[in-house]
């Protein structure tokens, strides 16, 4: 740990914080002028200022005195909603992705992961993407064919693919993803946020998919608005195919008279949204536009649109990889809860608050405290052995 001040982790800190320089210097009673010279490096904070960062921003005090000891490229985020999520609702979660990735680095070392294959072979070179084909070939390989996806958390997990639920209560931030690099490591990583049912939470996550599939080479920032919405429909389109494929699904719809209630029971077979199935049948040729513009008009009539039926219901699925590995490294008594946080502290000096690296890993911040007990286990003498001694 450093003994001077790192600005850099200031202004992390304060991003995930969602706080503006000006809402800062009000609870630090300065200026705006030295919170900027602090996180540029040209001011230090005062022991009283920096104890009062630790508690306004809950960041521990080694957090702002050492720097990054790793190397971390992003490659670039794909915000489902990036053009109404704003930059204040995106930061945050940005960070919370590099924590889990630095996270699954360090289990790496310890655990066996599924890996992460590239499938850019699937997706040809010329502009005509086939959803149907690739969708089903990816199925193949995963071993579930045209059955409903029961989970597509536990689906991307078993690809290789970190997965992490985002704490935040942000509408505008409904899943992104990413590739980055830490270490020289590749990773393509989904962050759930706030899907509000586990019907939307399934399309989320197959359209992140979908980016890792057909947009792993593109730079999402460098996309033009017009660029940026037609990867979106793309991705709608490949997490459409591959949720309810063409041939299963089709057969499904043309055995029922297309109502509500008929639709209801499908959504529970294939686990995915009215509206997601609406739309996949008007795109298969099974429901006409009519059809779709009535079965809309009949939800939002009887308030079946946000929330829809068995919503509310349903729990949303949760991560278990990053989870269950802690949790091994604990049973195995490879390392305690306790070394666990502080070798990742340390290893990478990543300082964050132990409440922070529980929601990263998915886990009660309480298997952090745990320590393996020194137990006196007395045993009875042999009753046998004492009668032959006398």
């Amino acid at each position: 740990m450093n003994s001077s001040f790192n600005g850099k982790r200031l202004k992390e800190a304060r991003l995930y914080n969602k706080m503006s320089i000006t809402e800062l210097a009000e609870q630090l009673n300065i200026s705006k002028q030295m919170i900027s010279k602090y996180e540029n490096g040209m001011a230090d904070p005062t022991a009283e200022k920096s104890l009062k960062l630790n508690g306004i921003l809950g960041f521990p005090r080694e957090f702002f005195y050492c720097e990054e000891n790793f190397d971390f490229e992003s490659k670039g985020t794909f915000f489902r909603s990036r053009l109404t999520a704003t930059k204040k609702s995106k930061i945050p979660a940005e960070y919370l992705l590099k924590y889990s990735i630095i996270v699954r680095n360090f289990l790496d070392q310890y655990v066996e992961f599924p890996e992460l294959i590239n499938y850019e072979n699937l997706v040809p070179i010329s502009n005509d993407i086939d959803y149907e084909k690739i969708t089903m070939q990816l199925r193949n390989d995963m071993g579930i064919d045209d059955d409903p996806i029961e989970d597509m958390l536990e689906v991307v997990e078993l690809m290789g693919i970190i997965a992490v639920k985002f704490g935040y209560d942000e509408d505008k931030v409904d899943a992104f993803s990413a590739t980055t690099v830490l270490n020289g490591k590749s990773y393509f990583s989904i962050v759930t946020g706030n899907p509000r049912s586990f019907f939307r939470q399934q399309f989320s996550i197959a359209h992140e998919l979908g980016h890792w599939i057909l947009h792993n080479d593109y730079v999402p920032e460098e996309l033009s608005k017009e660029e940026y919405k037609e990867m979106e429909k793309e991705a709608n389109s490949f997490a459409s195919a591959f949720l309810l494929p063409k041939e299963k699904f089709s057969k499904d719809l043309k055995n029922i008279v297309i109502n509500i209630d008929n639709l209801l029971t499908l959504k529970k077979k294939w686990n995915v949204s009215l509206a997601a199935m609406i739309e996949r049948g008007h795109q298969l040729g099974i429901i006409s536009i009519q059809e779709k513009t009535k079965l809309y008009r009949y939800m939002s009539y009887h308030n079946l649109r946000n929330p829809e039926p068995l919503d509310r219901d349903t729990p949303c699925s949760e991560p278990l990889a990053l989870s269950q590995a802690i949790e091994l490294l604990i049973d195995e008594k490879v390392l305690e809860g306790s070394e666990i946080k502080r070798r990742i502290m340390e290893d990478y000096n990543l300082y964050i608050p132990q409440s922070m690296l529980a929601e990263v890993c998915n886990v009660p911040e309480s298997i952090f405290n745990h320590k393996n007990k020194l137990e006196l286990n007395l045993r009875m003498k042999s009753f046998s052995k004492m009668n032959d001694q006398k």
